[in-house]
């Protein structure tokens, strides 16, 4: 197994006192550990997310503030951004990091209900509710001296044969929510995994010129995270724990390095991918890399900009 990747130690040295961090998920997994580190340099971290009771508890424990949002909820992410604007002045960094992954077929279980609009779970928390947070927020974005906006992705947006993904990651614009083809959870999880990338990469151009830095991440496999809440019990209990590390899985900490650089870097660079070690299927990318090229078939320009008009229709604002 490829040697973990690790933010340099100088970085946690860096006072963020006035900073404004928004991390979505944060009170869980990957998430939470990324604001814990944040916190003891002193961030104000607003921890969103759409249990209140659990996010209230910990916010409190580790000194962040709590907002609600469920990013599958339009409705719910517009409310969110209006009172985060009524009460915020800036933004330094928007940390997409909520996520939902392979939760079962649509409507066939109660994590899987699809939303108001017909959309598929996965597709409107992961992507479209992120999507639809930075449009609104964009103006505090740019008004913010050296902003940045940080989407967590997935090794999944290539493929993961070792982890149960034999398929490449595509965006099935015929179909994006699942409502003809044969649903395959994990090439769903993966279809949004791919949009995060895309998006990231469409916001740093769209965001040239403006002081705003958009990136995308893969931040490895944290082996005590709740994204895997949705497995069999077998799955989850039994071989994840037993085979884990040979699966690529990483301890939260490590699995936070990745997200902390694209947070702390001043070297990163607007539109680039920063990976951990990962089970790509693609063997020339399982090193990782800050940043690395994400390579592809589907990760193309042409993709990358019908990407974007459609997005734009799916949440009223073409």
């Amino acid at each position: 197994m490829s040697k973990v990747i690790h933010c340099p130690e100088e970085l946690f040295d860096i006072d963020l006192s006035g900073k404004i961090i928004v991390i979505t998920g944060g009170y869980g997994g990957i998430g939470l550990t990324t604001a814990s580190q944040l916190i003891n340099q002193k961030a104000t971290v607003i921890i969103a997310g759409r249990d209140s009771v659990k996010g209230s508890t910990v916010a409190e424990k580790v000194g962040g503030i709590f907002m609600h949002v469920d990013t599958s909820d339009m409705d719910s992410v517009r409310v969110f951004c209006s009172e985060f604007i009524s009460q915020y002045k800036r933004l330094d960094v928007l940390m997409c990091n909520a996520a939902i992954m392979a939760p079962g077929e649509p409507d066939k279980t109660a994590a899987s209900k699809r939303t108001k609009e017909g959309w598929e779970i996965q597709m409107a928390t992961n992507y479209l509710g992120h999507a639809l947070m930075v449009h609104l927020l964009t103006d505090l974005l740019k008004s913010t001296e050296n902003s940045r906006v940080v989407s967590v992705s997935s090794v999944c947006a290539d493929s993961m044969p070792k982890g149960g993904q034999p398929n490449q990651a595509d965006f099935d614009f015929s179909d994006p929510h699942w409502k003809e083809r044969k649903y395959v959870p994990f090439d769903a999880y993966g279809q949004t995994k791919l949009a995060l990338i895309l998006h990231s990469r469409e916001l740093a151009k769209r965001f040239e010129g403006s002081g705003v830095s958009a990136v995308s991440l893969h931040p490895g496999w944290g082996s005590a995270s709740d994204l895997d809440r949705h497995f069999n019990f077998f799955l989850r209990k039994i071989v994840v724990p037993l085979f884990g590390r040979f699966m690529g899985t990483i301890s939260l900490k490590d699995a936070a390095q990745v997200p902390l650089y694209c947070i702390l870097s001043p070297d990163i660079e607007s539109g680039k991918f920063y990976s951990q070690i990962g089970i790509y299927g693609n063997e020339d990318m399982q090193d990782g890399g800050l940043p690395m090229d994400f390579v592809s078939p589907n990760a193309t320009i042409e993709k990358q900009t019908k990407l974007w008009d459609w997005t734009m229709k799916e949440l009223n604002l073409a």
